[in-house]
């Protein structure tokens, strides 16, 4: 058996088992912490990756191939999420896919969001898919689509979006 005089220091408040006082809940018990999802698109693997607040990892094919007359693709950096939108028409073949827009807040830039559709219509030159041009906006799957409606639907929210390698 090992001895010492060493003394184990108090929890600091806000750590588990040493909430304070002051963030304690009505019924004594340590608030609870929202987790969040983030996504990221990498340009150079056509991969948008949803990682959940409780370490689960999601990966879908994704394109950010704008069109000529769009403001551009997305910029490198981390944007946070605005809101989402639906439109009347949603479906695998219509402009925002089965599950509408999820918008995020890219300065300069409006409606900057991530969506799926066209998955059988093709554009102007012949992509369809997650490879059809939109007019900026990440196009990814349906399936992609459906993950990022679950996270925002549970304890752990889609918060942002980081792109990288977006040339």
């Amino acid at each position: 058996m090992i001895r010492s005089n060493l003394e184990i220091p108090p929890i600091p408040d806000g750590w588990p088992d040493g909430v304070s006082s002051d963030d304690a809940s009505p019924d004594g018990q340590p608030p609870l912490v929202q987790m969040a999802s983030t996504l990221d698109y990498d340009g150079a693997t056509h991969q948008l990756t949803l990682t959940r607040g409780d370490g689960t990892v999601q990966q879908f094919p994704a394109s950010n191939n704008a069109q000529h007359d769009s403001g551009g693709r997305w910029p490198n950096g981390t944007f946070d999420y605005e809101r989402h939108t639906t439109h009347p028409d949603d479906s695998t073949d219509s402009a925002y896919g089965s599950h509408g827009n999820y918008i995020f807040t890219v300065p300069g830039r409006d409606d900057m969001g991530v969506h799926s559709g066209r998955e059988s219509v093709p554009d102007q030159f012949g992509r369809s898919g997650v490879d059809h041009a939109t007019l900026g906006c990440i196009r990814t799957t349906d399936d992609g689509t459906t993950a990022i409606g679950d996270a925002m639907t549970s304890d752990d929210p889609v918060t942002s979006i980081t792109v990288r390698n977006n040339r």
